[in-house]
């Protein structure tokens, strides 16, 4: 036997081989690949924003401003003690959050330790209770005003924040009972 009985005969010789053509059409794929997955998302960033999440501010602490003063007759007192005690609540509200956000970072990266840690974790009990006391307060004050027949279009406002305290709170509620039972 001889070795070229062994070597690759083409059956058609004026067609190019088909070894030659899938190498081809692999190498064709391949590039067409290449520049729609390097290229689209390249052309399409401008639309679709950065794949990166963007840096999120440090979280603040709201200090109590002035209350506004309370004076005058008829409702605008009783309107003005709802708006200072509805302040209130969004003020524990945020500033409950920003504790929060603290005791999580602290607790993932597990720094601060020791003394400032449990500083942290004291002010969010306190916080916590600030939210309750102020919107039980808030909650009192406008079932007080609607015993005395303020009149809806005054009171509606504070109706719909009263109603979203409610909300918050059976979620809260349900949130801890799915938690404590398994």
């Amino acid at each position: 036997m001889k070795i070229a009985d062994f070597a690759h005969r083409d059956p058609s010789p004026g067609l190019p081989s088909r070894r030659w053509r899938a190498g081809t059409t692999l190498a064709q794929w391949i590039l067409v690949a290449l520049v729609v997955g390097v290229g689209f998302p390249a052309l399409a960033n401008p639309f679709l924003g950065s794949r990166y999440p963007a840096p999120q501010p440090n979280p603040t602490w709201i200090e109590p401003g002035e209350p506004i003063p309370v004076e005058g007759v008829g409702w605008t007192p009783v309107r003005i003690k709802l708006e200072n005690s509805e302040a209130r609540v969004r003020r524990s509200w945020h500033n409950l959050a920003t504790a929060q956000i603290l005791l999580t970072h602290a607790r993932v990266r597990r720094y601060p330790r020791g003394e400032p840690f449990f500083k942290i974790r004291d002010r969010v009990i306190f916080l916590e209770s600030e939210r309750t006391a102020s919107e039980t307060q808030f909650l009192e004050l406008v079932q007080q005003a609607r015993r005395g027949g303020m009149p809806a279009g005054t009171l509606s406002p504070f109706m719909d924040f009263s109603a979203e305290i409610e909300r918050d709170r059976k979620l809260r509620a349900s949130a801890v009972d799915a938690y404590v039972e398994p």
